[in-house]
């Protein structure tokens, strides 16, 4: 091919390309012109989920075609366990309501502890702020190896019957005052 085929081409694909990103941007104008945007924080306010929360929400708007408003709403209770389940069951799916609450909730669906009512696979990842880190340590001593042994432990067990919370569930205060007090 000669060079000025070459660039022809080349010149009506980016031609192409521009006209097919322009149009998608101008659909997302027009869904999100006039709308607000709630981003459900699943802590109470004043604390570092709420925090910057708002600080997504006062810029957020700025990077969305049609620059919505965002408003935050507090939806404390059970360390964001509420939030998420009420992100998965009674918001709309409607591109208008973001959930930001704490990421091992979906170490406890894993671990099928009660109160889940989310499938934490059918959640849409946007970003996190924050990156947090959750881990469970065993003693080597205990011979226990895996996730399913240690569910299935008389001392998992023990700790799940008596104490309404565990190392995954919220409000973990409680978990390390029954820990000292075991130890």
């Amino acid at each position: 091919m000669s060079p000025s085929v070459l660039r022809s081409l080349l010149a009506f694909g980016l031609v192409w390309i521009f006209a097919a990103q322009s149009a998608s941007v101008l659909a997302q104008e027009n869904f999100y012109k006039g709308k607000t945007i709630r981003l459900i924080v699943g802590l109470a306010p004043g604390g570092g989920f709420d925090t910057y929360s708002r600080v997504i929400a006062r810029h957020m708007g700025k990077h969305i075609p049609g620059n919505p408003t965002t408003v935050v709403d507090n939806m404390p209770g059970a360390a964001s366990l509420l939030a998420a389940n009420y992100v998965y069951k009674a918001a709309k799916p409607d591109g208008l309501t973001i959930g930001n609450f704490v990421g091992g909730l979906s170490f406890q669906q894993m671990l099928g502890l009660p109160g889940v009512e989310f499938d934490a696979r059918k959640f849409e990842f946007l970003g996190v702020p924050a990156q947090d880190n959750f881990m469970i340590g065993v003693a080597k001593s205990t011979g226990i190896t895996s996730v399913e042994q240690w569910k299935a432990s008389c001392w998992c067990k023990g700790i799940l019957n008596r104490i309404p919370r565990c190392p995954m569930f919220p409000g973990q205060s409680i978990w390390r005052k029954a820990r000292r007090l075991r130890n």
